[in-house]
């Protein structure tokens, strides 16, 4: 009885030993497992809907990207986002100001880009998704390192983003982890954004800790030697990117609209997403791009006139100048000089208090204008003169008619009246008639051997004094 004991007890030892052996061999398998999957904060969470790329956002929808604009929305009249003597312009043909570059960005939905048919385009830059979600490599975007690659090879200056579904500063550090190996080796001249638009996220982490998570990641981009920024829409930055932790990070918003609305401070506005780039196949995003502005004083105005124009009225003219958005008139009248009018659009200015006695004196400075809409006029090579008086009369016409020469002419707006003055049959130049109303006069004085010159001048008064407008060429004819 005791030896069965005794066996019956060793059994029992040698099944504790085994049932321990079993276990401390389960906890090293479980260790390792995790060792191996530490990427895997949680295999039973959002992870596995963001693996089959599930994203879904205001610009995702099961994985599926979805369009706003059309391409003839986007690229319709007034060549849309390009840019039109010397500024880029919106899809309305209004200027965008204190746009300095326009961009793409690009994943693995445009597929085989053709980067160097891309760089004889008008695009810039360029930012380039490199993956999404927490550092595993089956979360890097397919087509990041050709896309890179191609842009270091021709120039082409470009940047980075990953697509967050960070819920907590754990996976945080795991996506910063993610960008650092991708971009480690290549030279970035624009900043790694971290893109916050995952529905997920948003609908149950706080703002506050949204924050923390977004400073988290930017935080060690910045320590690794890059600069950060923040990804998202209008909505976003408004209503959910409102801590404190944002009001000190450079923004990049995403607004397809006509013009951005968002109130606060950004570099990049991601303005269409149906955009037409040679070398990319399908839709692509546009972007517009503030930065340091380089204003180009512009030139002088050339072919600068001034004519008569009407009563107290003188017209001044020139060709535009290039690169300028609009233009300033200076006068200069009984000898003093002042600042007279300005256009923005046309190359033409009417000075309507002009004086009729003597010459009034014009320059013309073109100016351009930076994004907070201070002016900086360039120079004016020359000045021109005229004086505010009715310019010669058009059509002057003479017709033989019984006994005299008939002169007719069309009629001249301000005109109270025409003098018509002549010499007849080679003798002296004279006053010869007048007329208040008619545009026509008979000479029944005129020569019927030999031809007689004439010239018709209107006039309006000015008091009592007739203030005598040009004339044209001289006309001339026989009575019959």
């Amino acid at each position: 009885m005791k030896k069965k004991r005794l066996i019956q007890k060793s059994i029992c030892i040698v099944l504790v030993s085994l049932l321990n052996i079993s276990s401390v061999s389960q906890v090293q398998a479980s260790e390792k497992s995790i060792e191996k999957n530490e990427e895997n904060v949680d295999s039973e969470s959002d992870e596995a809907a963001i693996l089959e790329g599930h994203s879904n956002s205001w610009r995702y929808q099961d994985g599926e990207r979805i369009y706003f604009d059309e391409p003839s929305q986007t690229w319709g009249a007034f060549q849309a986002w390009s840019k039109v003597d010397g500024h880029y312009i919106n899809n309305r043909g209004e200027i965008i100001k204190g746009a300095t570059a326009k961009g793409i960005d690009v994943s693995e939905w445009q597929g085989s880009i053709d980067w160097e048919k891309v760089k004889n385009t008008d695009i810039d830059f360029a930012i380039i998704r490199c993956g999404y979600g927490m550092n595993q490599t089956n979360q890097d975007d397919d087509y990041w390192k050709r896309n890179a690659d191609e842009c270091t090879r021709l120039g082409i200056p470009f940047g980075t983003y990953l697509y967050s579904y960070a819920d907590s500063v754990e996976r945080a550090k795991s996506e910063a982890q993610h960008v650092l190996r991708l971009v480690q080796g290549y030279d970035l001249e624009f900043p790694i954004y971290y893109d916050l638009e995952e529905n997920s996220i948003r609908n149950h982490v706080s703002k506050e800790k949204i924050a923390e998570i977004a400073k988290t990641f930017c935080d060690i981009i910045e320590a690794a030697g890059y600069d950060a920024a923040i990804y998202a829409n209008t909505d976003w930055f408004t209503n959910y990117l409102t801590d404190s932790t944002f009001d000190n990070m450079e923004k990049w918003v995403a607004q397809y609209n006509s013009v951005c609305t968002y109130n606060g401070e950004y570099k990049i506005w991601q303005c269409a997403d149906a955009g037409v780039v040679d070398g990319i196949s399908g839709k692509v995003d546009l972007n517009m791009y503030f930065g340091s502005e380089e204003l180009v004083i512009p030139s002088p105005v050339q072919n600068l006139k001034a004519s008569a124009y009407g009563k107290n009225k003188v017209k001044i003219s020139w060709n535009p100048s290039e690169g300028a958005d609009g233009y300033l008139i200076y006068a200069q009248k009984y000898g003093e000089y002042r600042y007279c009018g300005m256009t923005t659009k046309k190359s033409e200015f009417i000075d309507v208090k002009a004086l009729d006695e003597e010459y009034n004196y014009y320059w013309v400075f073109p100016y351009c204008e930076d994004s907070k809409g201070n002016m900086f006029p360039g120079a004016c090579a020359k000045y021109v003169y005229a004086k505010g008086i009715i310019p010669a009369v058009q059509n002057l016409k003479a017709s033989s008619v019984l006994d005299g020469v008939k002169l007719t002419w069309n009629r001249q707006f301000d005109a109270e009246g025409y003098l018509v003055y002549g010499r007849r049959a080679g003798g002296q130049y004279e006053y010869i008639g007048m007329t208040s109303n008619a545009t026509s006069f008979i000479d029944t004085k005129a020569s019927k051997t030999l031809y007689n010159y004439y010239w018709v001048y209107p006039y309006p008064k000015s008091g009592h004094t007739m203030v005598v407008g040009g004339t044209p060429r001289y006309t001339y004819g026989r009575g019959l």
